[in-house]
């Protein structure tokens, strides 16, 4: 049976993270999964969303039966949404605003980020997988009004560059 005791890519990296966006505030919500209505008045998720393989031109042989290729280079795409909900307009719009600062700022400029996702290694079926670089894409505001309660949502685009030796 497959257990989660062997911590891989995106999930070792998505621990790294969750952990440092904890320490943004202690009141902060934060999960390892999509956010909904439901979470908290401020909530932190993140997830896996994509695996992407460099181009062919990075596929290396790595023993026989010749044909088992393995990409040198992938990159996981990492979402990261921020949820603020509050029935004052214009407060859930500056905290929302600041809740996604913070978290860029965080990415961008926390060593401790940098040092822990860059420590990562995993070591499987014969090949070693290692963080070598990573950054952010794109962050993307959405806000609604449900039943008297202002809803702001942001989701960032965090990439993660890996080497597999």
């Amino acid at each position: 049976m497959i257990t989660d005791t062997t911590s891989v890519f995106p999930s070792n990296a998505i621990g790294v993270l969750k952990q440092k966006t904890q320490n943004l505030d202690p009141d902060l919500f934060v999960i390892g999964r999509p956010l909904r209505e439901s979470d908290p008045v401020q909530s932190v998720g993140i997830f896996g969303t994509q695996w992407i393989p460099d181009d062919p031109r990075s596929l290396e042989i790595m023993g026989l039966p010749v044909g088992r290729h393995v990409p040198t280079l992938q990159s996981y795409l990492i979402t990261i949404q921020a949820f603020v909900k509050d029935m004052d307009e214009e407060r859930g719009l500056t905290v929302h605003s600041v809740l996604s600062k913070k978290l860029r700022s965080m990415l961008y400029r926390d060593d401790s980020v940098r040092v822990g996702l860059l420590a990562l290694s995993v070591t499987m079926n014969g090949s070693t997988e290692r963080t070598k670089r990573f950054g952010l894409r794109t962050q993307r505001f959405v806000s609604n009004e449900l039943s008297g309660s202002w809803l702001y949502l942001s989701t960032l685009e965090f990439w993660l560059e890996t080497e597999t030796v």
